[in-house]
C-alpha cells in the first residue's frame, strides 16, 4: 500500500492538465523547420547530456550551491539549450513572451548567422553560459568545463569545418549572452555567496523553528519564496493552507504525526537505511533534488535514444518546473516557521532522538524535496508515460553509501519513495510531505497547461 496516496480528484486534474504536453511530445519523430541549418532529427542527445552531467558535477565542486541555487542554474542552463535549438523544432515555440520576464524578440533568429551546427552552437553556448553561471568554481571545475568544450569542440570542426563553427560559435555565444541576461534580471545571480542569512524576524509564538536548534547555521535562503517564478501561479499554489496547529498535548493531532516521525525513524531496518541515505541528497557538496532528477532524466533520454530537440525540452520543462516547486515550498517554509519534528520530538517525547537523515537550515512546512520529486514525476511521466518502468543509477558511482541501482515501476514510485525517506529520515512530518507533494503537482499542472 503507498504511504503517500493522492486523492483520485487531484491525479485526475493533473492528467487533464498534461494532456496537452502529452500528445505534443510523446511522439519522438518531431516535425523540424526547413531553414538552412543542420537537421536536428538526425541528431543524438549526447552533447546536451554530457553539458548536463557536468552541472551536476560542478554543482558539488562549487561553493554556495544549495539546493534553491543549484534549481536556479539548472533551469537557466536547460533555458538556454532549449532556446538556441527551438528555433529548428516547427511545433515547438520560444519561450519568450510566456516565461516572466522573458521578453520577445530578445534573441536573433539563427539564420542570420549563415550556415550553422545545431552542435556546435549547443558547445559554444554552454561553454559561454557555464564560465558565468559557475564563476565563482574552483580551478579544478573550471578546467573540467575547458576540458569538455575542447573535446567537443575538436570533433566538431572535423565535421562541419572552419565557416560553420565560426557561425555557430558567434550564434551560440549570443544565445548565452542572452540568457544570462534574462537570469540577473532576477536579482539571484549572486545568491551563492550569502546562503545563510542571520538578520530574519521571525514570528513571536509557541512551536516556532530554530536554525539553533537545526544546525549551526542561520536560516538557508529565507527570502527565496520570493524569487520571480518562470510561470506565473496562483496563491493556492504557492502557498499552502496552515499547518496543523501547534501543540505539546499528547492527544494533539501535531503530537501524533510527530509520534509517527519517532517510531518510524527508530524502527529501520537495513533496507530502509538504504533508501533513506539514497535519497539524503539535500546537503551541500550533493546534486541537489533537482539534480537527481535531472539524472534520472539524462538516464531515460540515453536508454530511449531521444534525440536532441526532444532532449533539450524535456530538460527545459523538468528543470523549470522544479525551480519554481523550490520557490514556492521556501514560500511555505518562511510562511508558517513550523518547527522540525527532531527539535519537536526531543523536547516533547524522546530527549535521545536522532535523525538518520540531516534536516536543512529550514523550517520545516512544506518538504522542497516532496515538492521537486512530484513535480519531477509528473512532468517525467508525461514525457515517457506514466506507467514507464525505469532503473535509477544515479549513485552507483558512490562510496560512502550503498549506490545500487535502485528500479521503479513508475516515477510516481519514485516520487513516493522519496517522500518515504524523508518520513523514515526523521527530517519531515507526514503533513509537511503531503503539502509538497501537492504543491509539485499543482505547479506542474500549471506548467503543462502552457500552449
Amino acid at each position: 500500500m503507498r504511504l503517500f496516496q493522492l486523492t483520485t480528484r487531484i491525479l485526475m486534474a493533473a492528467m487533464a492538465g498534461l494532456l496537452f504536453f502529452t500528445s505534443c511530445v510523446k511522439n519522438e519523430n518531431i516535425n523540424y523547420s526547413e531553414s538552412k541549418t543542420q537537421q536536428l532529427k538526425n541528431l543524438t542527445n549526447d552533447l546536451a547530456v554530457q553539458w548536463m552531467n557536468l552541472s551536476m558535477t560542478l554543482t558539488k565542486e562549487t561553493p554556495g550551491f544549495t539546493s534553491p541555487v543549484a534549481a536556479r542554474s539548472y533551469a537557466y542552463i536547460s533555458l538556454a539549450m532549449y532556446e538556441l535549438i527551438v528555433p529548428g523544432m516547427s511545433n515547438y515555440r520560444s519561450m519568450q513572451g510566456v516565461l516572466q520576464g522573458f521578453d520577445k524578440g530578445s534573441m536573433k533568429n539563427p539564420n542570420s548567422y549563415g550556415e550553422i551546427s545545431w552542435e556546435a552552437s549547443l558547445n559554444e553556448c554552454m561553454y559561454q553560459l557555464f564560465q558565468k553561471m559557475y564563476i565563482n568554481t574552483t580551478p579544478q571545475a573550471k578546467a573540467e568545463i575547458d576540458n569538455l568544450y575542447n573535446k567537443l569542440q575538436s570533433g566538431l570542426l572535423e565535421q562541419y569545418g572552419a565557416d560553420v563553427l565560426n557561425n555557430s560559435k558567434n550564434y551560440g555565444a549570443d544565445k548565452a549572452h542572452a540568457i544570462f541576461n534574462y537570469s540577473v534580471s532576477d536579482g539571484q545571480s549572486e545568491a551563492y555567496l550569502n546562503n545563510y542569512i542571520s538578520s530574519i524576524t521571525t514570528p513571536n509564538r509557541e512551536g516556532i523553528w530554530s536554525p539553533s536548534v537545526n544546525s549551526n547555521k542561520n536560516p538557508l535562503q529565507p527570502k527565496w519564496g520570493d524569487v520571480r517564478t518562470f510561470v506565473k501561479h496562483s496563491s493556492e499554489e504557492m502557498q499552502m493552507v496552515s499547518p496543523p496547529e501547534f501543540s505539546d498535548e499528547k492527544t494533539s493531532s501535531f503530537y501524533s504525526y510527530a509520534l509517527e516521525v519517532r517510531n518510524r525513524a527508530e524502527n529501520l531496518n537495513y533496507s530502509d537505511e538504504i533508501m533513506v541515505k539514497y535519497w539524503n541528497d539535500d546537503n551541500e557538496g550533493d546534486i541537489t533534488p533537482s539534480g537527481h532528477m535531472l539524472a534520472i532524466l539524462c538516464q531515460n533520454l540515453q536508454i530511449e535514444n531521444k534525440d536532441l530537440g526532444f532532449a533539450v525540452f524535456a530538460m527545459m520543462r523538468l528543470a523549470t518546473v522544479m525551480h519554481d516547486a523550490t520557490v514556492a515550498a521556501w514560500k511555505t517554509k518562511y510562511t508558517y516557521y513550523t518547527m522540525r519534528p527532531e527539535t519537536y520530538i526531543r523536547q516533547y517525547i524522546d530527549n535521545e532522538f536522532l535523525s538518520l537523515s540531516n534536516a536543512s537550515s529550514t523550517p520545516e512546512y512544506s518538504s522542497g524535496q516532496a515538492a521537486v520529486a512530484a513535480a519531477a514525476a509528473e512532468v517525467l511521466g508525461s514525457l515517457f508515460g506514466y506507467n514507464y518502468a525505469f532503473t535509477d543509477r544515479t549513485y552507483e558511482y558512490r562510496k560512502d553509501i550503498d549506490g545500487s541501482p535502485r528500479a521503479y515501476q513508475s516515477y510516481q514510485d519514485m516520487a513516493e519513495e522519496v517522500l518515504n525517506s524523508n518520513l523514515l529520515g526523521g527530517i519531515h512530518y507526514r503533513f509537511s510531505l503531503e503539502a509538497g507533494q501537492k504543491q509539485g503537482i499543482e505547479i506542474a499542472k500549471n506548467y503543462n497547461a502552457i500552449r
